[in-house]
């Protein structure tokens, strides 16, 4: 089917140089399913979105795949953030809202300081709402703290 509103992969595709290139950042004609887990792992943008993304990356450009449950930050602000998912498992029968995910090392750092607010965390963490959640306590400023998320990631993959 050609590209456009009608095919499932929307007008725009970016092929991975993973695995035998079956897998695509793409536009769908489905909105709704932005950020759903509804294929075997190609990653589905807004219309606008992939557009603009299409439209800057050029052929051979890296590619990182984060598969992180559990992300966070120290803004130079000082807010703090946690972003939270679902984790991924190939056992679709799984609850991934009540799977046990492992925190990166230098979570607990981040979670014990004063500047994040417990409740808001522990809300975050339970929710997995998907994206980033403010977690800072009120009141709470830049700290002396720089906490980075050092987890390695896999090889950058390459788009063809």
């Amino acid at each position: 089917m050609p590209a456009g509103p009608n095919n499932p992969l929307g007008r725009y595709a970016l092929r991975l140089a993973y695995g035998n290139g079956e897998y695509l950042i793409h536009g769908t004609s489905a909105p709704d399913s932005v950020g759903l887990r509804v294929s075997s792992g190609c990653m589905r943008m807004n219309a606008a979105d992939i557009q603009s993304l299409f439209n800057q990356v050029k052929s051979g450009t890296p590619v990182r795949i984060i598969n992180q449950p559990v992300k966070f930050a120290v803004e130079p602000d000082g807010k703090r953030y946690v972003e939270v998912h679902r984790p991924l498992t190939p056992d679709e029968a799984s609850n991934a809202q009540t799977m046990a995910y492992t925190l990166p090392a230098e979570f607990h750092q981040f979670s014990g300081d004063k500047a994040v607010d417990e409740a808001q965390l522990k809300r975050a963490l339970t929710r997995r709402a998907g994206y980033p959640v403010v977690v800072s306590a009120s009141g709470s400023t830049a700290s002396s703290l720089s906490v980075q998320n050092n987890t390695p990631v896999d090889e950058a993959k390459r788009v063809q």
